[in-house]
């Protein structure tokens, strides 16, 4: 009976030691909702309230979760960009013009930039990725300048349904309809599609992750559309950040090299 318990017992700790050794440390969140863009000011801080009273304790990987101000983010991001572990930025729809100066002024080496190449990670909800901020915002070449490739997000009317990563990683995804989609063909060197949490069925998805090839660095987004505030996006970013957890490669800057200069610099010149 001895030799039976302990071979159990034997079992589990096993069982344990490897599920905790396939989650990686992750570094700080912080959550931006004091601009917003296609989500109420109101809506955006029940999300953000149900991601700092939860992350911790669903993602055990995730060391500090911090609300801050757009003061306060610039630095906080400054901080981490080289610092050994993947941080997250969460935003509602609106880029803090500490992070990234409005109208695209800073072609490179935006903090923003330097942040996500630096191996960290901006997950956005509710408004185009990267578009609307102070003083007019940035249109759909601020996503283009931040993360170097010639991508958009017009895709509106796009039904989301979840994919099977979506039902295994996100179960609390939902079909809706999103209005500004990631397309699967337009991610290219030095970016892939790391994830289609919800998709058409073909190239569009929301949610999603893109990843820097050979690094940690990433850009996710979460239902990037403006009329349903029902939406679980809280819970939705929480699953998000425990799929990132469980990814082997998850604390690796990008070279310099990796930012493909020579062609986005053609495409910033020229457009």
């Amino acid at each position: 009976m001895k030799i039976r318990q302990l071979l159990i017992l034997f079992t589990i700790l096993f069982a344990f030691t490897v599920t905790a050794s396939s989650w990686a440390d992750l570094g700080d969140v912080a959550i931006f909702s004091e601009g917003v863009g296609w989500i109420s000011k109101e809506n955006a801080d029940i999300q953000r309230a149900i991601v700092f009273d939860n992350l911790k304790n669903d993602v055990p990987a995730v060391d500090e979760v911090v609300y801050k101000t757009d003061a306060e983010i610039g630095p906080w991001a400054e901080e981490r960009i080289d610092d050994d572990i993947a941080d997250i930025i969460i935003l509602f729809g609106w880029v803090p013009p500490t992070l990234y100066t409005p109208g695209n002024v800073q072609v490179d080496d935006s903090i923003m930039e330097r942040f996500i190449y630096g191996g960290n990670v901006v997950l956005n909800c509710a408004d185009y990725a990267f578009y609307v901020s102070a003083d007019g915002g940035n249109g759909d070449n601020g996503l283009k300048t931040i993360i170097n490739i010639n991508a958009d997000m017009w895709g509106g009317g796009t039904a989301i349904t979840p994919t099977d990563v979506g039902k295994e990683h996100t179960p609390s995804l939902v079909n809706f309809t999103s209005e500004r989609p990631f397309k699967a063909n337009q991610i290219v060197d030095p970016w892939s599609v790391e994830a289609a949490f919800g998709d058409n069925g073909a190239d569009f998805f929301d949610p999603g992750l893109i990843k820097l090839n050979e690094s940690s660095g990433r850009v996710g987004i979460c239902m990037q559309e403006p009329a349903r505030g029902d939406l679980p996006r809280g819970q939705v970013l929480i699953e998000m950040i425990n799929f990132i957890s469980q990814q082997a490669d998850v604390v690796t800057p990008v070279e310099p090299a990796g930012k493909a200069a020579t062609t986005w610099g053609h495409l910033k010149a020229v457009r």
